[in-house]
């Protein structure tokens, strides 16, 4: 009898988590008649969760984690976050998983690959049968952003910008990037905040830039002539740098957005058809979910 109730009370709680998601899904698809209408009335948390996202992404940090071959950015999509070294836990149904690999140089790279398929294929199965993140989080960009949600972003990671001088730190604009203008702010601080920097003195001498889509963190010194690159210092799988299919990346696409120049085509962009099928296909790479490493590339 004992047995029978508590697999009923259990059969109760995965009827009602269902019913949930039903009707979550039910009332998504009633906001609006037109499915143009419900993508612009339906506000981007309803989408994805960005600022959960950030805060798991934020969770893999040394000294719990030192790197592996399965991205934060994969981790985070489906809500594993990092709780302690080669371990990870579901900010849902709370199961963990283990993330560790074997020693590449110890091991064969049949058994190598083979383990970390099996890692790719438990970001979804070890997660309870009823957890609404076993099947991964959209997109990031699943919608173009507004001129003012970009210009709110950047605005937001400039707040603290205020003590920076414009001769604090070096950084290379390129030529043919035009940026929106700001009172009282440089090309330099605006260049950096669109590409997704925090820009931060805490101490005299020291400046502190942090990302907060790739967990980033750089110091350096201020008025030493040393150079930030705004770009290759976020991590590869950041989606700051993300390219679309015309191999534009997304901080280019706000820009363009914010600067009334989206439908524009770019000289750097225009008539290549190599520089665009050679970014597609490094898309298609970094958005796969199997790295796996072949004994030619080494």
């Amino acid at each position: 009898m004992e047995v029978d109730s508590a697999n009923n009370r259990h059969a109760a709680v995965l009827k009602r988590k269902a019913t949930d998601s039903i009707n979550e899904v039910l009332s998504f698809g009633q906001s609006s008649s037109s499915p143009q209408k419900r993508t612009k009335k339906t506000p981007l948390h309803k989408i994805r969760d960005v600022e959960a996202y950030k805060k798991i992404i934020k969770t893999y940090k040394a000294p719990t984690w030192f790197g592996c071959a399965v991205s934060p950015r994969d981790l985070a999509d489906y809500g594993w976050e990092c709780v302690k070294k080669d371990c990870v836990k579901c900010v849902e149904c709370e199961e963990l998983l283990c993330t560790s690999l074997p020693n590449i140089c110890k091991v064969s790279f049949n058994v190598y690959n083979s383990r970390l398929q099996e890692i790719h294929d438990q970001l979804s199965s070890a997660h309870r049968t009823t957890c609404k993140l076993r099947t991964g989080a959209p997109p990031i960009r699943f919608t173009e952003p507004t001129s003012k949600e970009i210009m709110s972003g950047i605005q937001s990671r400039l707040s603290d910008s205020k003590s920076i001088e414009d001769d604090d730190f070096v950084v290379h604009i390129p030529s043919d990037v035009n940026l929106p203008k700001l009172e009282g702010i440089s090309d330099r601080l605006m260049y950096v905040a669109a590409l997704g920097w925090h820009v931060t003195k805490p101490r005299r001498g020291t400046l502190m830039f942090g990302c907060d889509y790739c967990a980033r963190e750089l110091a350096i010194r201020s008025r030493c002539g040393n150079g930030f690159d705004p770009i290759h210092n976020h991590e590869r799988w950041c989606p700051r740098i993300d390219m679309d299919e015309h191999g534009e990346p997304s901080w280019q696409s706000d820009i363009s957005i914010v600067l009334n120049t989206k439908n524009r085509v770019s000289h750097r962009y225009s008539g290549s058809s190599i520089f665009k099928e050679a970014y597609a296909a490094r898309r298609l790479i970094d958005s796969s979910l199997s790295t796996i490493i072949s004994p030619n590339l080494l």
